[in-house]
């Protein structure tokens, strides 16, 4: 899609807050990329003060990278990332049933975890049937960027 630009960076980012709202409606996931850390907490704020449940990417999350990012193309999921984080895990539509299960038991192997993978499977192709009907994954960006 073709740039939008605004006069005022106040509604830039308010534009941003309404796409987000109206296509996370639908269902559909979003991954919104940021240039700063600055940046993606500004409009984290934006959205918390619109109650919009999101996670968020950057530098200081890096613990938690490859879990957020494993789990940003699961059905209404919100990630905003800046541009270095989440590198090494693949956004699947609906979800990823290694990193929730071994979430959910603590554990990446063994009898309990086969369970809740055999659980999560079911429920990430039910959500990526879904996710595909709604569009798959929007990405927006924030601003251009020399990466």
């Amino acid at each position: 899609m073709a740039d939008v630009i605004y006069l005022h960076e106040k509604d830039k980012w308010l534009a941003i807050a309404d796409e987000i709202a109206t296509t996370q409606a639908q269902g559909q996931p979003i991954l919104v990329g940021t240039t700063s850390i600055e940046s993606s907490e500004l409009l984290s704020g934006l959205l918390k003060r619109r109650g919009i449940e999101h996670q968020v990417l950057n530098a200081k999350q890096h613990e938690r990278e490859a879990e957020i990012i494993a789990q940003a193309g699961r059905k209404g999921a919100l990630t905003l990332s800046t541009n270095m984080a989440g590198r090494g895990t693949d956004i699947l539509l609906g979800g990823n049933p290694e990193f929730l299960a071994s979430t959910k038991i603590q554990a990446s192997e063994g009898p309990e975890y086969d369970r809740a993978l055999k659980e999560f499977q079911t429920e990430c192709e039910e959500e990526h049937r879904e996710v595909v009907r709604a569009g798959g994954l929007h990405v927006l960006a924030t601003e251009r960027h020399e990466s």
